[in-house]
């Protein structure tokens, strides 16, 4: 498989001509458009010739999971993410430099991370979930998701504590200082990915990341969701984890919660489930922050990861919202290995 690394990332230039060539859309105007932490994607908006605005995502991640899953949603008519455009010859996506671009109608809507959502938001947040882990979702015969439970990232994060460790004993630096003295916290996260829930789960389709930055809110009030490249088929913990412990360090607060929960409907949740969840979201986005920081790369995207970083391990960051929690699931599990 070709990384994120190994891949020139295309330019301005490259998506006109790619999108002219595989969607038949001319380009009148188009610019990158920045923000996000995926280092394997790069987005464009454009207008055409009709005056129709355009997003144009090539990504090298893995993405025929979420692409198939946004096709069936159309297809039954939920509007749960804005419209997609075939290429020319019928394709969800085309090919193009070892990623894959894809087309999709620009939403005028804002993030909800930036505007925020009231109660009734959180309850339509809820209801938005809900049709989505719902949704008849045809798997294909051999393939039950682009990945396997949470794994976000290439590298699997315990090959990136090894890699940190290393570098922490050989190298004196400012940054790997942070990484030491964090890495007891990294330890009771570890505790955590060895969480067993108590009862099996029907796996169902997931988003992935449905994190408030990847919420739009409409014109009108209603809610799409956008970016599927992490969508896969598991237990729906895997989406709920990130409304109960928010990777974008505004924790929801307890009556937003109960609004999404009575949006989202009856629900049978795991703890340990959801626990082990954001334990690895947690230890993810920790090792892939903390080896940028550490890397050589622009001092600009250092100075960001360290934020990031940082930003986890502080009061409301992901790691901070779910050790309480942890620390009851294990004392749970010690107790009950103990009464055997």
């Amino acid at each position: 498989m070709t990384s994120a690394d190994d891949t020139r990332r295309p330019s301005l230039d490259d998506a006109r001509r790619w999108v002219a060539a595989d969607f038949g859309v001319r380009a009148v105007t188009i610019e990158q458009v920045t923000g996000g932490t995926d280092t394997s994607a790069v987005v464009w908006r454009l207008v055409d010739d009709a005056g129709s605005a355009w997003a144009a995502k090539w990504t090298t991640r893995p993405t025929r999971t979420g692409t198939r899953l946004v096709a069936s949603m159309a297809a039954a008519g939920l509007a749960s993410t804005p419209p997609t455009r075939p290429t020319d010859d019928g394709r969800r996506r085309s090919r193009r430099a070892g990623g894959r671009l894809g087309l999709t109608l620009w939403s005028a809507g804002e993030d909800a991370a930036t505007v925020g959502l009231g109660l009734d938001g959180y309850r339509a947040y809820g209801a938005l979930l809900a049709d989505v882990h719902a949704h008849a979702f045809p798997l294909p015969p051999r393939r039950r998701g682009a990945r396997r439970g949470i794994r976000r990232r290439r590298r699997r994060y315990r090959a990136e504590i090894r890699a940190l460790d290393a570098a922490a004993v050989e190298r004196t630096d400012p940054v790997l200082d942070l990484w030491r003295d964090a890495r007891p916290r990294v330890d009771l996260l570890l505790r955590g990915t060895a969480l067993v829930a108590s009862e099996s789960a029907e796996p169902v389709p997931c988003h992935g990341d449905p994190h408030l930055g990847n919420v739009l809110v409409e014109a009108d009030g209603a809610l799409r969701l956008v970016d599927w490249d992490e969508a896969v088929v598991a237990p729906r913990e895997l989406d709920l984890h990130l409304v109960e412990f928010s990777v974008l360090f505004d924790p929801a607060t307890p009556e937003q919660l109960a609004a999404f929960r009575q949006g989202y409907g009856p629900m049978v949740v795991d703890e340990d489930r959801l626990v082990r969840f954001a334990c690895i979201r947690a230890l993810e986005d920790l090792t892939s922050t903390m080896t940028a920081a550490a890397a050589s790369g622009p001092r600009e995207d250092r100075d960001e990861a360290l934020r990031v970083f940082t930003g986890i391990l502080a009061p409301t960051g992901s790691a901070s919202l779910v050790e309480d929690r942890l620390r009851t699931a294990l004392a749970r599990a010690d107790a009950l290995r103990s009464s055997l």
